[in-house]
């Protein structure tokens, strides 16, 4: 019967084959880099808390009728214990035995303390629309939308009512849009919003009018101003000709004779026709101002014949002139003379023709002059 021990050179071979093995896994390490003397990590478990019995405390044994004295820690909770979850520590202190008695329990998630309460979120409701997000319409009828009117015209006029004579508001520019408040019974003018910051009246007929038109409130406004009737321009005065006088100016005045003894003398002619045809008229007066003032005689003239004044030279008589009235003034001195022919009362019938006698024509004391009868 053989002996059960094991032969020596078992264990010799099996000592040779644990010394090669190393062998090979220090050289293995060395070919790929890597220290033979890197221990290889140990996978360990993550340490849990763990309770340190405090010595001179009695023994905690939880129980609904003795709760816990004091405060316990967030999320420690004190529950009956049941029989497979009691784990019991006892240790050996100078002043006795302490006993721990520890419960494994479900730890409660922690919740904040509540703050300021934030109003609620409304929740959208479903709608049966079938766009997305459109919130629920009010019961009762939708609203229509504005009615407009467009001008299509250059420029319109806008009024303070619904007529032409009416004042005028202001002009609205064309494609320029105007809400619609109104329109006539007839249809013919809209009340519109806004030319110059203020409702007015346009033609219907100068604008396209748009949208819900049905619904346009029919107004009737005040019937329109009387035009106010524009008064006639004053009539323009007629300014009457300058009726001529009668009698122009044939001849003169002309100054014959010069003399400073102060005596004025005025020879006049008065007639009618021409050359050999010509007639003396009478009654007629030469009215004479001497500086404005009048200095003028009752004499008239002569209607029967002229008188005559002419040069002798030798035995030839020459005629210089003829007149019918013959005025004259003493004391004439140096002035500024007007004369004209008047009929008795005053009326002139004749130009007024002025001279003077002052200054160097201070011998301008004999004149003549002679009218005659043009129209």
């Amino acid at each position: 019967m053989r002996s059960s021990r094991p032969r020596p050179w078992v264990l010799w071979l099996s000592v040779l084959a644990l010394v090669g093995l190393s062998l090979a896994c220090s050289v293995g390490e060395t070919l790929v880099g890597r220290s033979p003397s890197a221990a290889v990590p140990t996978a360990t478990k993550t340490p849990r808390p763990t309770f340190t019995p405090f010595p001179g405390l009695p023994a905690l044994q939880p129980t609904a009728s003795a709760p816990i004295r004091g405060e316990l820690p967030p999320g420690v909770t004190v529950d009956a214990p049941a029989a497979t979850r009691a784990i019991t520590s006892t240790a050996n202190v100078s002043a006795g035995s302490v006993s721990v008695v520890l419960f494994a329990t479900e730890t409660p998630t922690y919740s904040p303390p509540p703050g300021p309460t934030a109003p609620p979120t409304p929740t959208p409701e479903a709608t049966t629309d079938s766009e997305t997000n459109r919130p629920t319409r009010a019961a009762g009828p939708r609203a229509l939308p504005t009615p407009f009117v467009v001008v299509n015209s250059a420029n319109i006029t806008a009024r303070r009512g619904p007529g032409a004579t009416f004042p005028q508001v202001g002009q609205a520019q064309q494609g320029e849009e105007l809400m619609i408040l109104g329109r006539t019974p007839s249809g013919d003018w809209w009340w519109v919003c806004c030319v110059a910051n203020q409702p007015v009246w346009v033609a219907a007929n100068l604008v396209t009018a748009n949208g819900p038109l049905g619904a346009v409130p029919i107004l009737t406004p005040a019937p329109a101003p009387a035009p106010t009737p524009i008064p006639p321009p004053p009539p323009t005065p007629t300014i009457a000709p300058t009726r001529l006088p009668p009698f122009d100016v044939a001849r003169g005045p002309e100054f014959p004779i010069q003399r400073d003894t102060g005596l004025l003398t005025i020879w006049t002619k008065v007639y009618e026709g021409s050359g050999a045809y010509e007639k003396p008229l009478p009654g007629y007066v030469l009215k004479v101002l001497r500086d404005g003032v009048d200095v003028s005689s009752a004499v008239q003239t002569r209607g029967d014949a002229f008188d005559e004044i002419a040069s002798v030279s030798g035995t030839t008589r020459t005629i210089q002139y003829l007149y019918n009235l013959k005025y004259e003034l003493p004391g004439a001195a140096e002035a500024d003379w007007q004369i004209y022919l008047a009929r008795p009362d005053g009326t002139r019938v004749s130009p007024v023709t002025k001279f003077t006698t002052k200054g160097d024509s201070y011998r301008n004391l004999v004149a003549y002059i002679a009218y005659w009868l043009a129209r």
